[in-house]
């Protein structure tokens, strides 16, 4: 199904630009592979960085649902490796257009191909945004499987009944202070 939804998004923008702009001109205003890499690499290398990069793939594997016997720690490591690399393109194309922003100001005298230029500044925001509305359902189903994980193996009660004897043991210590500074 996710992959479904994927190829109808594809369609649906690919339809709205060619019905707007033409087919020929419609297509080729939505391409900026150099643009594109940048972001690409800037993303594997804060998942990198962070030590994430099995965590980014196995998200995929779990979020299609192919890996049943996966733990809760291997859930959530997924879902934070989706949300760095979910993070880095959005801050990435950030920087990125702020760097071709200064490029095009130093070309202050020749205002011509400022168009241009602005366009593929923001094929870069673009493009992340894009990777990010495709990484949305997988984030979210990795989500749904740390619940039902959870739900599986009754670890929600315990969890919350940990946290209601927390609030109460601290409702009891304050209460327990409260009577010594009056004695």
């Amino acid at each position: 199904m996710y992959i479904l939804s994927i190829i109808g998004l594809i369609l649906v923008v690919l339809f709205v630009e060619c019905s707007v702009w033409g087919l020929e001109s419609g297509l080729g205003m939505l391409i900026d592979f150099p643009s594109f890499l940048l972001l690409m690499i800037i993303g594997a290398a804060m998942l990198l960085a962070a030590g994430m990069g099995k965590d980014f793939l196995a998200a995929f594997r779990l979020a299609l649902g192919r890996e049943k016997q996966a733990g809760l720690r291997e859930r959530k490591r997924a879902v934070e490796a989706v949300e760095l690399f979910m993070k880095a393109m959005r801050h990435g194309s950030i920087f990125a257009a702020l760097l071709q922003f200064v490029a095009i100001y130093s070309l202050m005298e020749d205002t011509t191909k400022w168009s241009i230029y602005l366009s593929v500044l923001l094929l870069t925001v673009l493009y992340a945004y894009a990777v990010n509305l495709l990484l949305l359902p997988v984030k979210s189903r990795l989500n749904l499987g740390i619940i039902e994980y959870m739900q599986e193996t009754g670890m929600e009660e315990s969890v919350r009944a940990g946290m209601e004897e927390a609030e109460s043991k601290t409702g009891e210590e304050r209460m327990g202070a409260e009577k010594n500074e009056e004695g």
